[in-house]
């Protein structure tokens, strides 16, 4: 197991551009660590699977180590473990940094009609202009500014089952690995983000994820594949946000996992 200094979010984004050998405009630094990891594996990866967790920040991760257990073996079994600072508190900004390594002020992709309106290419759309296929497996308001724009968007229509959703984006995920030409993909994992804002029991929320991200992993071992998975911003449970108004809010961190199942 190997526990890094923190990171941001932002350099995520970076780092697959010169894995990938692409350039992608940010300020970010790419992380050195996450290059050597790779480049050491024999055979070298050549498809990666970013998994964002909805939610989970790193006291959650923390906290539900027990029902995560798989994800930490992940780490515990040769993998990198970092903790990184998170760039905003709702989804679809976070997740437009992590894929363009910017901050929100500057790529302003605050909601899904932005995403469609925006000027600036994801790591997907410039590993694209490049020759290098890549995938999405998201919710369908979040795909459709996609289609035509990389080879593979699998959009999942939201409902109120959520553990239903997450299985289609693992199932989605999975069966888009078959393709050889394949060189990154994309999915978004919303059980505990969910199950945080109803005030249902996180410790289900926390189970689910971790199978449903064991058999993503499964799948990318089988193609010799790299697996990144991180949160994307803090947990929101009335609870916290009741101490952080009482005591001032703290800085949140997210993991970021890489390893190769």
């Amino acid at each position: 197991m190997f526990f890094m200094q923190k990171l941001s979010l932002l350099q995520i984004a970076p780092t697959l551009a010169e894995f990938f050998g692409v350039h992608l405009t940010s300020q970010a630094l790419q992380v050195e660590q996450i290059l050597k990891f790779a480049y050491s594996r024999r055979p070298v990866p050549k498809v990666v699977v970013l998994v964002v967790i909805d939610s989970l920040d790193f006291r959650f991760y923390s906290d539900f180590a027990d029902e995560l257990r798989g994800i930490h073996e992940l780490v515990e079994r040769d993998g990198l473990l970092f903790e990184c600072e998170t760039v905003s508190s709702h989804t679809t900004p976070a997740i437009a940094s992590i894929l363009v390594g910017l901050r929100p002020d500057s790529h302003k992709i605050l909601t899904s009609n932005d995403v469609g309106k925006s000027k600036i290419k994801s790591i997907l759309e410039i590993l694209e202009d490049e020759g290098k296929p890549t995938a999405a497996v998201i919710e369908t308001k979040g795909a459709e500014p996609l289609l035509g724009r990389i080879s593979h968007v699998f959009a999942v229509d939201d409902r109120e089952d959520i553990r239903e959703y997450d299985a289609l984006i693992k199932t989605h995920t999975i069966s888009v690995l078959k393709k050889q030409d394949l060189r990154l993909v994309f999915s978004h994992l919303r059980t505990i983000d969910r199950f945080a804002h109803r005030g249902w029991v996180l410790s289900v929320a926390a189970k689910v994820t971790n199978d449903n991200v064991m058999a993503i992993a499964k799948a990318v071992g089988e193609r010799n594949g790299l697996l990144l998975i991180c949160g994307d911003h803090e947990t929101h449970l009335k609870d916290r946000k009741a101490k952080q108004a009482s005591h001032g809010k703290v800085p949140t961190t997210v993991p970021l996992i890489v390893c190769c199942p």
